[in-house]
């Protein structure tokens, strides 16, 4: 839409995301019997409307998010970004995010008599017998307690939590179903805009998806600034509250409208989750101060729209209604947008090149990439095995420069970093550092991506979790009776469909044609990647001069494909009468965006 409606949504921090997390916790509870003891000792924290949040929890979904946080950390410091801009999100901030959560998630749980539902505790024992027939007692303890669960009363009570939170969720959003009216409503509006070259068929189940999830984030937004104004929440532990406070702290007011500090802790988030950088106290001024930017210009806007004759939802509240009021006044600027015919035609002349329908093909690519055979494997092993008795400290960064395929280390002497967070990389590799002593190589260790000669240089005698490794990857070379493999059965499914025994359809879309690559396209332009290959001018200029249903076969080092073109549209040169109206909404766009942008 423009930078206008990105500031719209900018303030629209999706709380379900971060969420989750409470919602989540039949899942993700991380509990041991020897530290917590029995059900009845557990150490309350917070209750909400009666509803128990206990120390544990908060402290396990705690953990869960600093781990996730250094992960992401780990993963930005193995692409080359320096440790001085990754620093550590503080406690505060993930502190206040999971007890918002946690507290979140219980006034939902507690206002589930309000929506009248009930889950029967038969339903839930059906469930779980069904799921439990034939598992012995102590398989089934083991699977428990590797899932967080500490007894059988435990998974129960999180597998009704889960049915319930489902059914509030579809008891909160049924009455507020977006039409396919709507729906279509909205890609007309962004047809030539947002959605420029897509296909109103293709892409209208998805469409209706994401414009119903926006208008579900805010309802439940909504929804539960509500039911915190009327919540009786009671805190048993006077550190617990201070977060509690410290997370509705206003960082920016207008009138009735007020952002806390709970948005901006969320804001950090996914700040640094979509950026490069880590966590910094720039980061977190920068935040609250263009929250408050924001803030007064969606006040602004919203006394255009009413103005204008938009009414605010009263299903809204907040800063929720007033993105949603925006949002409906950009909209209605577009809508109601009007022009004469000689305004239109100057439109229409200066883009006249660009609303020429373009020669387009469409088709499908099906094929397999490579993949190592048994004994493509076991030669890589018997190279690394080989590397490894001529391997030692003094010559390891040597070897890695000489021998390594990763090549994110190899030119480091295949160091990880000065520190590597193991619960970030994949568990052979993490476990077999765990298992060594610092200062021994150990190896050869399959992964999915090949075989490792691991040097474990130190370990962090306080965390597990951390230590300082390089190591050399081996990866298998694809022989050429392999290759040989996938191309025959390519060749098989091209037989298939040359005889008329299955259509390209059916291949696309049904799961018994096993191929790595099944990839349909519609309008594929003179220029672009063919999905599913990538870039190759070659290919595309070859299938523009194809017949219709003309297999070309194509053998690349990383796999074996068929391409054919289906269909085809021709070059069709535009004419005033058949573009005025993407002329109009071309113009719209424009005239809303600058409206917007005046509003101060």
């Amino acid at each position: 839409m423009g930078n206008s409606r990105k500031m719209i949504k900018k303030l629209s921090i999706i709380m379900i995301v971060v969420f989750a997390i409470g919602m989540l916790a039949s899942a993700i509870l991380f509990l041991k019997n020897t530290i917590f003891g029995q059900m009845s000792n557990r150490e309350v924290i917070v209750t909400v409307n009666n509803e128990k949040i206990y120390k544990d929890q908060f402290e396990s979904y705690r953990q869960i998010l600093k781990d996730q946080l250094s992960q992401l950390n780990q993963q930005k410091a193995q692409m080359g970004i320096p440790q001085e801009n990754l620093q550590d999100v503080p406690d505060s901030i993930t502190d206040e995010i999971i007890l918002q959560n946690l507290i979140s998630k219980a006034l939902l749980i507690s206002a589930a008599s309000d929506f009248k539902i009930k889950v029967p505790n038969g339903e839930i024992n059906r469930q779980v017998n069904k799921e439990i027939k034939g598992v012995k007692k102590e398989e089934l303890m083991n699977a428990l307690a590797a899932r967080g669960y500490r007894n059988l009363t435990d998974y129960k009570n999180a597998i009704k939590q889960s049915k319930i939170m489902q059914k509030l969720q579809e008891k909160m959003f049924g009455k507020y179903q977006l039409s396919d009216a709507d729906v279509k409503k909205a890609f007309d509006r962004e047809q030539y805009a947002g959605l420029a070259g897509k296909d109103y068929n293709d892409i209208k189940v998805k469409l209706k998806e994401s414009l119903q999830q926006d208008r579900n984030d805010a309802l439940l937004n909504s929804y539960l600034v509500k039911l915190n104004e009327k919540a009786k929440i009671e805190f048993k532990n006077p550190e617990i509250k201070k977060i509690y406070n410290d997370s509705k702290v206003i960082v920016a007011r207008n009138g009735e409208y007020k952002i806390l500090n709970k948005t901006v802790n969320e804001r950090v988030l996914k700040a640094i989750s979509e950026s490069q950088d880590g966590y910094s106290e720039k980061l977190l001024n920068d935040i609250k101060a263009n929250l408050k930017v924001e803030l007064d210009k969606l006040v602004k806007i919203s006394v255009k729209a009413k103005a204008a004759g938009l009414k605010p939802d009263p299903e809204l509240v907040g800063v929720d209604q007033l993105q949603d009021l925006s949002k409906r006044y950009y909209n209605s600027l577009i809508d109601n947008f009007k022009v004469d015919d000689a305004t239109l035609k100057a439109k229409f002349e200066q883009k006249k090149d660009s609303y020429s329908i373009q020669s387009s093909v469409g088709g499908y690519v099906i094929g397999d990439e490579y993949q190592p055979s048994s004994q493509d494997l076991e030669n890589a092993k018997k190279q690394a095995q080989e590397i490894m008795k001529t391997t030692n400290k003094n010559n390891f960064a040597q070897k890695a420069k000489e021998f390594s395929k990763d090549p994110g280390s190899a030119t480091k002497g295949g160091s990880l970093g000065e520190t590597t967070d193991l619960s970030g990389l994949v568990p052979e590799f993490a476990n077999a550092v765990k298992n060594g002593k610092a200062g021994d190589i150990v190896g050869p260790i399959q992964t999915q991506f090949g075989y490792h000669i691991i040097y474990i240089e130190s370990k962090d005698a306080n965390n597990p979790n951390v230590a300082k490794v390089s190591h050399i990857l081996i990866t298998p070379n694809i022989s050429e009776a392999t290759k040989q493999k996938v191309a025959q059965k390519v060749n098989d499914l091209k037989a298939q469909v040359q005889s008329g025994k299955v259509t390209w359809d059916q291949v696309e879309k049904q799961d018994r044609f096993n191929f790595n690559v099944k990839e349909r396209f519609k309008k594929l332009l003179k220029g672009e990647t063919v999905p599913g290959i990538g870039k190759d001018d070659e290919l595309v200029n070859k299938l523009f001069a194809s017949k219709l249903n003309e297999i070309i076969e194509k053998n690349l080092p990383v796999g074996y494909f068929l391409v054919v073109k289906t269909s085809e549209i021709p070059f069709t040169p535009a004419t005033f009468e058949n573009s005025k109206e993407r002329a109009r909404l071309e113009l719209a766009h424009e005239f809303a965006e600058k409206t917007l942008a005046s509003i101060n």
